[in-house]
């Protein structure tokens, strides 16, 4: 970034770190009603993104853009813009209607002529989005009508503003590798949005129903080849349930009942260990509908691993 260009970096580190306090709370599907919330900038509220417009510049911003969003249209909707991941390193982003230098088509042109970072909000379900950061644009296709979007390395920039910002290695390599780490997470993250809503926002053990507190827990864990994203692989779990699910603590047998293991049972040390010792022999609480049923072949085998662990 250039040193004139420099008057933009105080507001995009102000909305980075804006993001990073979103991903705190929300994880990787932050909810557009946090997101239109904005964030506070020399004493004013300043907007991160526009309900209306995909590219977003606000007010108080001189040139470039502060932020892109791609949606996830609602049932019985359609998207008219062809954005997508590309196997090539970069995400497929598609140029507004009309002239393809003007409007919110020249805030990509400016962002690529100053090698500006912006953040790119990629929707993971219909109102829920995952922040990618810093994103650049390194190339438009204007015959073609879309920009290439590479992601880059996580910013390190002091608020004195001393040191200028890394533009990302464009070799097709650490391109690849950038945006492969990028779609695992978004993966993850429309994952537990789906199995999140398939359980109603409440853990299927417990009942608790706050959804900052709750993870979408791999039946087949995603590190195996035989894994799936689908919601029957998954159950909606608290964070301390997930962790005794994967350490194999706690057991789901395929008629979905639980089952808790000997190193919990014979451990006396306050009230949380009392309610995990008392969910053994409880069913767990389904989804409502019946197709994002645990898969019982999956429940099967990772109970089969359970047994031979304990």
């Amino acid at each position: 970034m250039t040193d004139h260009k420099m008057q933009n970096l105080p507001i995009l580190l102000a909305a980075f770190e804006q993001v990073r306090l979103l991903e705190r709370t929300f994880g990787d599907d932050i909810p557009w009603s946090a997101i239109i919330q904005g964030f506070e900038f020399n004493g004013r509220k300043v907007l991160m993104a526009n309900r209306a417009r995909g590219i977003f510049k606000p007010k108080e911003m001189q040139d470039g853009l502060l932020s892109i969003k791609t949606t996830e249209p609602r049932a019985g909707r359609t998207n008219i813009y062809d954005d997508q991941e590309m196997s090539e390193g970069f995400f497929r982003y598609s140029l507004q209607r009309g002239d393809s230098r003007s409007g919110g088509n020249k805030c990509l042109w400016e962002a690529k002529q100053q090698r500006q970072p912006f953040i790119y909000f990629h929707a993971v379900a219909p109102g829920r989005y995952k922040a990618i950061w810093p994103c650049y644009i390194s190339n438009i296709h204007e015959s073609e009508r879309y920009c290439e979007v590479v992601v880059g390395e996580p910013l390190d920039i002091s608020r004195d503003q001393s040191r200028g910002v890394v533009y990302p290695d464009l070799s097709a390599p650490a391109r690849s590798y950038a945006i492969r780490e990028t779609r695992v997470r978004l993966h993850q993250a429309t994952f537990r949005v789906n199995v999140l809503t398939a359980y109603n926002n409440k853990c299927s053990l417990s009942g608790l129903p706050i959804r900052e507190l709750l993870e979408a827990a791999h039946i087949t864990p995603d590190s195996e080849t035989h894994s799936s994203t689908e919601v029957s692989n998954g159950i909606a779990m608290s964070r301390l349930h997930h962790k005794a699910y994967d350490a194999n603590l706690i057991g789901i047998s395929p008629d979905m009942e639980i089952t808790v293991s000997d190193i919990l049972l014979s451990q006396q040390d306050g009230a949380i260990l009392t309610a995990l010792q008392e969910l053994n022999g409880k069913q767990l609480v389904p989804p409502g509908n019946k197709h994002h049923l645990p898969d019982r072949d999956r429940l099967a085998q990772r109970y089969e691993q359970f047994i031979k662990t304990n």
